[in-house]
């Protein structure tokens, strides 16, 4: 899948990028500066051009003062290759090999300017002119192109073309903001580069009449916040809540605050939910790696989340007690995650003890499960839930957790809605029994086992947990349980003791554990504009001025 949604923007080059742009000053006639990167190379030994057919043929060659082409010499000729030699640049027929024009020695640039409306370069289509820098023995190419044909080659590479057209204006108003009011570069010699370090440009090759009339009618128009340009962030989901601005990147931005998102189907989103597991060995490697100090990790927990649930601070300690605190944006950068929306499990075991089966999963991925081989208490009394053992991790059937739990400070009700697929907890409440609770130890005979695809509302508000369906049973992760009704759960190791405490307390993370999953949801870092909630407003009717301005607090759209 092609793609799109760049993940845009690190930390460093956000911090460094933002800049305060009066709406006096913004110019959205100008000429941008796009470096150019193809499959990964910046640097070209002999790059070529060949005017795409159906427009004029032929180039000029000349020099750039600023962004204003000064023209030297035209030619007809419709395949070019430019190269390097001694301190001069040579420009040649492809074909022929003829020298067709030479800078003067110790030129700086060369600047050529198709005759044509597209020019190819690298297999992609490209509006503007071309300036070649060297470096080294190779070149830089830089691609000096109008704002409005930019951002048509932005587009259809940040979004699907075919998506409904007030999502695809939402877009294109968030990449003309971005690139008026993104600078990271300028040191460098240009604007912007085409990567997903800035935001993805390839030109016209997959650019629709769909795509192209989103730019058209949007054309000239940016976000503004306070009579100051507005950088449009976006990105691809974000599972739930966007976030504020000074909670992942730093600086408080007015217009880059978060919120309930109710309009993503984050199911169906591109990487909209994801899983990583990271061995306790891993999770010291990638500290190491990001500049922290850590010795043998001993435990990883969530310490601090946001006003919208988001993670935002992670804290990692090692077997001598020392501990690591992670914030902002690298909890999510540090241990190469999707998103800061996330949830962490560790794992109390390394391989089940009981027999296996291998189940698989929607999508062919395998599953391993057996009944899980664990004591579990509650209050230091033994109880006998139905449990299994999936990928390492305990899940138990959810009427039998409200079963023995009932009567203490974390009894839950547990309903079931047929209808509506939907399992209603409400906290708070005695269980209601209907028959079936801890009747029998989960069979060891696996006929089904597939990710549970019920909806779990708790006191009618939709919540998520890990759970499977096996043999036409619900059994969820108890540690997940726990999180969202209050109770603690931990796990000691010694005895193999899985300890539920009813009391709604933290309990102390799992220590030594083998390994740590991180389940979230989203893909990005959350600030800004999520493309799939852009797609979803779309879908319900929304225009693309409301989508911004849901996405971005208290902006205007300028013109």
């Amino acid at each position: 899948m092609k793609r799109f949604f760049s993940l845009l923007l690190t930390a460093a080059m956000l911090v460094g990028g933002l800049s305060i742009v009066p709406a006096s000053a913004v110019d959205v006639n100008k000429t941008l500066r796009v470096r150019l990167t193809i499959d990964s190379a910046s640097t070209f030994a002999d790059p070529k051009l060949e005017n795409v057919s159906g427009y004029d043929g032929g180039y000029t060659f000349g020099a750039m003062d600023g962004t204003t082409f000064q023209a030297d010499k035209s030619v007809s000729n419709t395949q070019l290759t430019i190269k390097l030699v001694g301190n001069a640049f040579q420009v040649s027929d492809t074909s022929s090999g003829s020298v067709l024009y030479t800078t003067k020695a110790g030129a700086d640039h060369l600047a050529i300017r198709p005759n044509s409306k597209l020019t190819w370069f690298k297999g992609y289509k490209w509006y503007g002119d071309f300036v070649y820098k060297a470096s080294g023995s190779n070149l830089t190419v830089t691609n000096y192109v109008g704002l409005e044909d930019y951002v048509k080659g932005v587009l259809p590479y940040e979004v699907n073309a075919s998506w409904p057209i007030e999502a695809l204006k939402a877009q294109a108003v968030c990449a003309r903001s971005f690139a008026l009011g993104t600078n990271k570069h300028a040191n460098e010699g240009y604007d912007l580069c085409n990567t997903t370090n800035c935001q993805v440009y390839k030109g016209a090759n997959n650019a629709t009449d769909n795509s192209d009339k989103a730019v058209d009618e949007t054309k000239g128009e940016y976000l503004m916040y306070d009579g100051k340009l507005a950088i449009g962030y976006f990105f691809s989901s974000d599972g739930g809540a966007t976030e504020d601005a000074a909670n992942v990147w730093g600086g408080d931005y007015g217009y880059l605050k978060g919120k309930e998102d109710p309009y993503e189907d984050v199911e169906n989103a591109y990487n909209g939910v994801w899983s990583v597991t990271l061995t306790a060995a891993e999770v010291r490697n990638k500290l190491t790696a990001a500049g922290y100090s850590i010795g043998e990790v001993a435990s990883v927990e969530v310490t601090k989340r946001t006003k919208t649930d988001n993670v935002n601070e992670v804290t990692v300690t090692d077997t001598a007690g020392k501990k690591v605190a992670i914030t902002k944006d690298a909890v999510r950068t540090v241990f190469g995650l999707n998103s800061i929306r996330y949830k962490i499990t560790p794992s109390t075991t390394g391989k089940a003890a009981d027999e296996k089966a291998v189940v698989p999963k929607a999508g062919g991925e395998a599953k391993k499960i057996s009944v899980s081989p664990h004591k579990v208490t509650v209050d230091g009394k033994a109880v006998a839930p139905q449990g299994y053992n999936i990928n390492d991790n305990n899940y138990f059937k959810l009427r039998d957790i409200a079963y023995i739990l009932n009567g203490t400070d974390a009894q839950f009700n547990v309903a079931w809605d047929g209808k509506n697929n939907q399992i209603r907890l409400t906290g708070s409440t005695a269980y209601e029994e209907v028959g079936g609770e801890m009747t029998a130890a989960a069979s060891a005979k696996i006929e089904n086992c597939t990710p549970s695809d019920s909806e779990i509302l708790l006191d009618g508000k939709k919540i998520s947990l890990v759970g499977y369906r096996v043999n036409g049973n619900n059994y969820y992760m108890v540690r997940d349980v726990g999180t969202a009704l209050g109770f603690g759960v931990d796990w000691e190791s010694a005895s193999q003791t899985v300890k539920i405490s009813s009391k709604a307390e933290t309990t102390p993370p799992v220590s030594n554990a083998a390994s740590y999953t991180f389940s979230g949801t989203g893909w990005g870092h959350s600030v800004g504009m999520s493309q799939y909630g852009a797609l979803g407003m779309a879908k319900k009717g929304f225009g693309y001025d409301e989508i911004l301005k849901f996405y971005y607090t208290g902006i205007q759209i300028q013109k």
